[in-house]
């Protein structure tokens, strides 16, 4: 619920709409991009995919993390999937593109001391909050930089999960492509996220 409610507050509800009547605007852009990378995004190790139209994306994840030892616990391996909404700003650059957005999934697979021999389930599923950026080059290359949070109230099942951390962070990064321009049939000139085309429509 925390996390709606700041996702209701960071987005500007007024800035869905758009006149009609406004010269000199021209019509949000769709955009697709492919990206491989790490952290809950990307289901651990994996990849991710984004599509969107001016200043709202969904993205859809699969990812694998691995098996580890922690003291004498075997955290086991899994094959984890994570998808959601994000919101783009628009701060006036071609190339860099700040973002807000929320996500359900794959959290993570974790052990701490605290548990000692309770019996509970070592894959956490929830909702996460994301704060972060994409940065896009004129050879169509995305970067993708997030920082994820989420906690033991935003988990579904909480009571598989005791003893999970009340805030957890991690980074996420990956780097993709722009696969968009692939099917630009202007001999490159209207990518999308460069100067010829605002995917935000203005």
């Amino acid at each position: 619920m925390a996390i709606a409610i700041l996702v209701g507050v960071l987005i500007p509800r007024t800035s869905f709409a758009q006149s009609s009547n406004d010269e000199g605007k021209v019509d949000p852009q769709f955009y697709t991009n492919v990206n491989g990378g790490f952290g809950l995004l990307y289901g651990g190790f994996g990849g991710n995919v984004e599509a969107g139209m001016g200043h709202l994306a969904g993205f859809g994840a699969l990812g694998y993390a691995t098996e580890r030892t922690i003291d004498t616990t075997t955290i086991a391996s899994s094959i984890n999937y994570h998808f959601g909404v994000r919101y783009y700003f628009d701060v006036g650059s071609d190339q860099f593109f700040p973002r807000v957005g929320i996500g359900y999934g794959w959290i993570a697979n974790y052990y701490n001391a605290d548990l000692n021999l309770k019996d509970y389930e070592q894959s956490a599923k929830g909702l996460s909050l994301h704060l972060g950026a994409q940065f896009f080059t004129v050879e169509g290359l995305v970067f993708n930089f997030d920082v994820a949070m989420a906690s033991n109230y935003s988990l579904i099942q909480a009571d598989r999960h005791p003893d999970f951390f009340p805030f957890y962070l991690r980074p996420c990064i990956g780097i993709g492509y722009e696969i968009t321009t692939l099917f630009d049939k202007d001999d490159g000139r209207k990518k999308i996220r460069n100067k010829e085309i605002n995917p935000f429509g203005s």
